[in-house]
């Protein structure tokens, strides 16, 4: 019996998949359970509008996400740090302050978009990477001076 999943069922698909499925497990189950629903023509083609809706939802999203790409690509960040007598820095770049100076540039991201950052405790110039979205990810430029 062929039904349409609606959560994702481990072993079987994701939501919105048509899978073939035993007729008991269906009706006694999935049916119950609200898991999943029949694969008639009224809900065939309900699912694929809903599949697209999505599409199109996800690729407008990706597409404003590549905009703020493009920014970041474009900007640099100069951070002013104290530094002692023997160049050495007292504390450490962190993600906050790359969050906040790019803020104040007008790009609005989330310190857990910031990937594979260690805190920066030397003076120079550093790309760090950001993970935008699943498919979109850019890398900014990080000047830290005296």
């Amino acid at each position: 019996m062929k039904v349409i999943l609606n959560v994702d069922l481990k072993g079987k698909g994701k939501k919105g998949d048509v899978v073939e499925v035993n007729s008991g497990y269906a009706n006694n189950y999935l049916f119950k359970q609200g898991i999943a629903k029949p694969a008639t023509a009224i809900n065939l083609n309900e699912n694929k509008g809903l599949k697209d809706a999505q599409t199109f939802h996800h690729q407008k999203e990706v597409e404003k996400w590549h905009a703020v790409a493009n920014q970041i690509k474009q900007k640099s960040i100069d951070i002013k740090i104290n530094v002692g007598e023997n160049g050495k820095i007292f504390g450490s770049v962190t993600k906050n302050e790359i969050v906040d100076k790019l803020k104040e540039q007008g790009i609005e991201i989330d310190k857990k978009q910031i990937t594979d950052f260690v805190p920066i405790k030397a003076i120079g110039v550093y790309e760090i990477g950001i993970q935008l979205f699943k498919e979109v990810s850019c890398k900014v430029k990080v000047n830290v001076s005296a």
